[in-house]
């Protein structure tokens, strides 16, 4: 039960933010993104050139 109301808790404070603000995405999850891609670029290079 806590659970759910912390995730009303946080839906709510979602709302009142500007959609700006709401489509800004953290620095860090940039970072997160960007290593997944090259993660997957270097393993498509390697199968690609080494199998």
């Amino acid at each position: 039960m806590e659970m759910d109301w912390e995730i009303g808790k946080e839906a709510r404070e979602l709302d009142e933010k500007p959609i700006i603000e709401r489509m800004r995405v953290e620095k860090r999850s940039i970072m997160k993104i960007s290593v997944a891609l090259l993660f997957y670029f270097v393993t498509m290079v390697l199968f690609y050139f080494v199998f």
